[in-house]
């Protein structure tokens, strides 16, 4: 069993290897005031030139792996969304559920300012943006408030 309290080489931890670096100096040097050897110096720079490889390794293996997650998790969100059961809600359903939406943003207690449907509802992906806009149900009204008023005009047609 290697020794825990030198630098002797059975107690450096090699590059690469699995097993943790670990090794201190000995204590008699780091809780004292006594001047280390040269040998002990030249341990030391040992281990620190081989410490500062492994984290310098350790280091390249983090960023490559922040960046197959981040790939991954890429990849994840696009799957989920290709699986959403919304998806395959018919337009007709859709039109429903925008037409309550849009009824219950008319109350100003439960709509928030910066919400304004319809057009908050076509922001959301093309398929909804189309459903919106080839329903002219949402198009009858024109807000005094928004500058969109063309927009709506040329939508009730």
């Amino acid at each position: 069993m290697p020794c825990r309290n030198c630098s002797c080489p059975s107690c450096v931890t090699l590059v690469g290897s699995s097993t943790p670096l670990t090794t201190e100096p000995p204590s008699e040097l780091t809780q004292t005031n006594r001047a280390a050897t040269n040998f002990e110096v030249a341990q030391s720079r040992i281990i620190i030139d081989s410490a500062e490889k492994k984290m310098s390794l350790l280091e390249a293996a983090m960023s490559d792996l922040a960046k197959q997650t981040t790939d991954i998790r890429r990849v994840i969100r696009l799957h989920k969304a290709v699986v959403s059961p919304l998806r395959a809600f018919p337009p007709e359903l859709l039109v429903a559920i925008f037409v309550g939406y849009t009824n219950m943003m008319k109350n100003p207690r439960t709509r928030p300012a910066s919400l304004k449907p319809p057009l908050s509802l076509m922001w959301v992906c093309s398929r909804w943006r189309r459903i919106v806009l080839d329903t002219p149900r949402f198009w009858t009204r024109i807000s005094n408030s928004t500058p969109m008023v063309d927009f709506w005009v040329n939508q009730s047609k």
